[in-house]
């Protein structure tokens, strides 16, 4: 089923609402608006949501939208890290990775409210409750539900490529610091939050995810004990 002339000129606006604020740098305003293009991406991603689940695309779905936010997020990841200067002022990988995290509490938000407002309960569609209030789109290509094959291979590979985004200049700015074992040990279960779900996500029915992601946890704990310095006493 096709969109809606309505729904289509809706989704334009956030879209547009989106890229104002992931090229706000250019307008040259002399502020710094543009950290709002990661919460300003959930407008077109979670309308997208709505609208696929409502016109019954399951095929793309729940999951198809948020493979749109991974995507509208990774491109401001890359304007952020990749393409801006740091030494002029810009944005480091700490302030990157809170404004990405504080998209993805808001998302959450969105996907426990959104689902339960009346007339708004064939968002359910394509998700899976999780905690009894956050439907989460099914990506388990074994579960019924979840969109084509496709769309569900090229989740887990962005959602991969913007945690690693994130993850490696964060880790790289730790480089030389001055640490001792304990602050080491609290990084690495920090950093394992995010690797837990990375886990998760490509194998979310095995069970020795948990044997495979203790070991990596301990080289990644090895690897910060290699790229920091030991306190002077």
């Amino acid at each position: 089923m096709a969109f809606a002339i309505e729904q289509i000129i809706l989704l334009i606006s956030f879209s547009l609402i989106y890229l104002v604020f992931l090229f706000y740098d250019l307008f040259k305003r002399g502020d710094n608006y543009g950290s709002i293009a990661y919460i300003a991406a959930l407008l077109p991603a979670n309308y997208l949501w709505s609208i696929v689940t409502k016109n019954n695309m399951l095929d793309f779905g729940a999951l198809g939208a948020m493979l749109v936010l991974c995507v509208l997020w990774l491109f401001a990841v890359i304007r952020d890290i990749i393409i801006k200067d740091r030494a002029q002022g810009f944005k480091d990988a700490d302030d990157v990775a809170l404004m990405l995290i504080v998209g993805i509490i808001i998302n959450l938000i969105l996907s426990a409210v959104l689902p339960a407002l009346p007339g708004l309960e064939y968002m359910k569609n394509g998700t899976t409750p999780v905690l009894k209030y956050f439907f989460l789109p099914i990506f388990d290509a074994e579960t019924t539900g979840h969109a084509v094959f496709g769309i569900v291979l090229a989740y887990k590979i962005l959602v991969t490529l913007l945690t690693l985004s994130v993850i490696i200049p964060v880790v790289m700015d730790l480089k030389d610091m001055e640490t001792n074992i304990v602050a080491l040990v609290i990084l690495t279960l920090i950093f394992g939050i995010p690797f837990t779900f990375l886990a998760f996500l490509w194998s979310p029915a095995t069970s020795t995810i948990w044997v495979f992601l203790f070991l990596f946890m301990v080289l990644f704990f090895i690897f910060l004990l290699m790229i920091t310095r030991g306190k002077n006493k």
